[in-house]
């Protein structure tokens, strides 16, 4: 219940279009995140059009062993795609639940920094996380800011919309 209770939050709070915000000038791509970060999760967003896939990097994952909140230098990713549909439109999902993806939408990147540069907007943040958005092929996309005030109300797991899914991922609950 309380995954459904996130995932409703997600939805109506982040209602922009794919994939939404950011300022790739403050958080950059992350080039070889398949191969370097950790997949923690795949769930369905619960506006019925996208899967996300979900990433994190070793340092994100060591200090949450250790407590509740990431370290500096933590970084989450979600790979958005749409959703394979039946012949009647509606979304196929797999035994487990999860929506089938299809196209692959872009990134949306979010880093934790102790400091950031007085040039990057403290609006543009949601405590000491950053957040962008990229396309598939790794360009940045339109800063539209939701990103960071879909994050703002999760203060209580350090602004991680999915900290139960990482936190149950890495075998630590709270």
């Amino acid at each position: 219940m309380k995954h459904l209770i996130s995932l409703f939050v997600i939805t109506f709070a982040c209602s922009a279009p794919a994939i939404a915000g950011g300022d790739p000038e403050f958080v950059p791509y992350p080039e070889g995140y398949r191969t370097t970060d950790t997949n923690y999760a795949t769930i369905n967003r619960e506006n019925g059009k996208q899967v996300a896939v979900l990433y994190a990097n070793k340092t994100a994952i060591d200090s949450l062993k250790k407590g509740k909140t990431a370290a500096p230098g933590s970084r989450i990713i979600m790979e958005i795609y749409t959703i394979r549909k039946d012949a009647d439109g509606n979304p196929v999902k797999g035994a487990d639940g999860v929506y089938e993806k299809d196209e692959f939408k872009g990134t949306a990147v979010m880093l934790k920094q102790a400091e950031w540069p007085a040039a990057f907007p403290e609006d543009h943040r949601a405590g000491d996380w950053g957040f962008t958005r990229y396309a598939p092929d790794g360009k940045p996309l339109e800063n539209k800011l939701e990103c960071a005030k879909c994050h703002r109300p999760h203060a209580e797991n350090d602004y991680i919309i999915t900290h139960d899914e990482l936190m149950e991922a890495i075998g630590k609950k709270y």
